[in-house]
C-alpha cells in the first residue's frame, strides 16, 4: 500500500515502504518458512562502535545524513554536530 505523508515528514526523506497483513507473528511466520525453505530471508547486522566513522562517512556519501533522514531542527542540529565537532 502507499500512504501519503499527512502528518509525517519522515516518510517521503527515509523512501518508508509499509506493507500490511493478517498475521498475527509475522516473524515467527518468516522463521517458520526459513527454516522450511533453507532460504534465510530476515538478517540482523551489528556494527561496531569503533567502525561509527566508517559507517557515517559512507552513508554521507550516498547523501544519507542525519538532516536527510530527519527533516527538522533535531536532524540539521546533529547533522552539524557532527559535522563540526568531535565524537
Amino acid at each position: 500500500m502507499e500512504f501519503i505523508a499527512i502528518d509525517n515528514p519522515r516518510l517521503v526523506p527515509q523512501q518508508s515502504v509499509t506493507t500490511v497483513t493478517n498475521l498475527h507473528n509475522i516473524e515467527a511466520y518468516i522463521l517458520e518458512k526459513e527454516a522450511e525453505t533453507g532460504v534465510r530471508f530476515l538478517e540482523a547486522i551489528d556494527i561496531p562502535a569503533n567502525e561509527r566513522e566508517v559507517a557515517m562517512r559512507d552513508l554521507r556519501f550516498m547523501g544519507i545524513t542525519a538532516g536527510s533522514m530527519f527533516p527538522s531542527i533535531d536532524g540539521v542540529c546533529e547533522e552539524l554536530r557532527e559535522c563540526n565537532f568531535d565524537q
